[in-house]
């Protein structure tokens, strides 16, 4: 799945998607990386109505109105679902509008996405959200930076294998900066048992 926005995504390293749909711009941007779009979820209202009349036939386009309740990113997803699928790969630029950026992020904690399996690849970084049950299964991230936001007051977390641990009895207050910036040692292991909380992996070079 490719985000709209500015500027283009870099390509990450992930396996051959079965299907790739593009949110309104994302359309161009998948067209940048190289990937054939299978379908195009949207309003339309970052793509001119000539590359729209341009676009292959074969292209499933799902419109929306301009006056909608989700975004784009948001219909995308929830068309991805429609069609039965096990694991969502999301590609963006990262740039942009802020509030885009943000709740583009938040979404994969909504009570909707929150049990699936999402990854968002933004830049070199990898965003995931995690809730009781779930445990981080990312790969060749022994040797990145790893930053926990924690997104509910009753939070409750404990990690082994990262420079700083948290421990489950402590509380993870939301919203704060007591899990950013932390190292991966090891192989982690990342264990809410209450609450939920956002990971993202950066390359120790950002």
């Amino acid at each position: 799945m490719v985000d709209g926005g500015p500027n283009s995504p870099v390509m990450p390293s992930i396996p051959s998607p079965t299907l790739v749909i593009a949110a309104d711009k994302g359309f161009e941007h998948a067209r940048a990386l190289g990937l054939s779009v299978d379908v195009v979820v949207g309003d339309f209202d970052s793509l001119s109505s000539e590359q729209v009349e341009n676009i292959d036939p074969g292209v499933t386009l799902e419109r929306h109105d301009v006056d909608k309740d989700e975004s784009d990113l948001a219909l995308a997803i929830n068309f991805a679902y429609r069609v039965g699928a096990k694991h969502i790969d999301i590609i963006t630029g990262g740039s942009g509008r802020l509030d885009h950026l943000l709740v583009g992020s938040l979404l994969l904690a909504n009570s909707e996405n929150l049990s699936r399996s999402i990854v968002t690849h933004c830049g070199s970084s990898r965003v995931v959200a995690l809730g009781p049950g779930q445990s981080l299964n990312l790969e060749n991230i022994v040797g990145c930076r790893i930053s926990l936001i924690s997104l509910e007051a009753n939070t409750r977390v404990r990690t082994q294998g990262l420079k700083w641990n948290l421990d489950l009895t402590d509380s993870f207050p939301p919203f704060s900066s007591l899990g950013l910036s932390n190292q991966i040692l090891d192989l982690p292991t990342l264990e809410v048992t209450q609450g939920s909380l956002l990971a993202i992996i950066s390359s120790p070079d950002d």
